[in-house]
């Protein structure tokens, strides 16, 4: 499989072009050293999602101590979260990090890699192959690895050169892709079950099922017709059109500006997020607020606390408000 890792420096992107230029799998850089995110970050995103990627994304290492790498970590879940990210790498390069022992080095990574862990994504790790020879500690590293091994740098990939413990191996810096101006990192993957391109990047179950039958009734009831005036089929499976009207109905909701369902919306999407949590975790539910919600479409204080609660179990950001992450989760 053949793929890019990418950052703001690759400037405007056109993903379209760049899937029809047989690329199967994207990695965006996620944070800068500041913890701020790439300029382009969402920009990429959007685009690369809506082009058919799930792309992994990757965050350089600066942390000489375990108490710093965790911090880094939570930056990079609170930026991923609810999104379709599966997988995050982290990039050790630092040139500090080098007279570190190498027990000291590991109880960094592992330090980040269980805050991203714990938050559902699974970890790997980007060097080179110098450092995976000489300066990490492998053997007690029990991640993926992403190594970049150039020889000429020329764009070209020499099979001779391909590390022989990478899952992934950046061949070059010197890449040319269409829809990208300037020159890329590129790759190649040797485990195609890692991103899975072409398919659909969503997780969400693809087999018909009651609560998705009940999620497409509600959204018809709700007010969708695409652009032609027609509902949602009720067929009980979540593909392309039914995402499309989880946003278009979960974006106009409420009674607030900028939609979503918080305190005061109402509606036969706000009864189906009732129903849901009360299947879900009615046992939590009672033991909290002394009763299952009431299914009454109404979206208080009882519903928003619930909300929060499932956020918190599911390790959403817990904002107490329902938006198309959230609703997703519930399926």
């Amino acid at each position: 499989m053949r793929g890019i890792d990418v950052s703001s420096y690759q400037g405007k992107i056109d993903w379209n072009m760049v899937k029809k230029d047989n690329i199967d799998f994207v990695i965006l850089r996620s944070i800068l050293q500041s913890g701020k995110p790439d300029a382009r970050f969402e920009e990429y995103y959007a685009g690369s999602v809506a082009a058919g990627f799930r792309p992994d994304v990757y965050v350089y290492m600066y942390d000489l101590t375990p108490e710093y790498s965790r911090i880094r970590a939570g930056k990079v879940v609170d930026l991923i979260r609810g999104r379709k990210v599966k997988r995050v790498w982290l990039d050790l390069e630092y040139a500090a990090q080098r007279n570190l022992s190498k027990s000291r080095l590991t109880e960094i990574i592992k330090a980040a890699a269980e805050v991203i862990q714990d938050a559902g994504y699974e970890v790997g790790i980007y060097c080179n192959q110098d450092w995976y020879d000489n300066v990490l500690d492998v053997p007690n590293l029990p991640y993926l690895f992403w190594i970049a091994r150039y020889g000429k740098n020329d764009g070209t990939a020499v099979p001779s050169l391909r590390p022989a413990a990478a899952a992934i191996w950046q061949h070059t810096s010197n890449g040319l892709v269409d829809g990208i101006a300037g020159r890329v990192d590129m790759n190649i993957c040797y485990k195609p079950e890692l991103f899975g391109a072409g398919s659909d990047p969503s997780p969400m179950p693809s087999s018909g099922k009651p609560e998705v039958k009940a999620l497409q009734n509600a959204l018809n009831l709700d007010g969708y017709r695409d652009n032609n005036g027609k509902p949602l089929e009720e067929d009980g499976k979540v593909g392309p059109k039914t995402r499309a009207a989880i946003a278009k109905v979960v974006l106009k909701s409420g009674p607030y500006s900028g939609g979503w369902y918080r305190v005061g919306s109402e509606g036969v999407m706000v009864n189906w997020v009732q129903i849901r949590l009360n299947e879900l975790i009615g046992d939590r539910i009672i033991a909290l607020i002394g009763h299952l919600l009431t299914e009454d479409g109404r979206y208080g204080n009882d519903t928003r606390l619930i909300v929060g609660l499932w956020q918190e179990l599911r390790g959403l950001k817990m904002d107490y408000i329902c938006g198309p992450a959230t609703i997703t989760s519930l399926l």
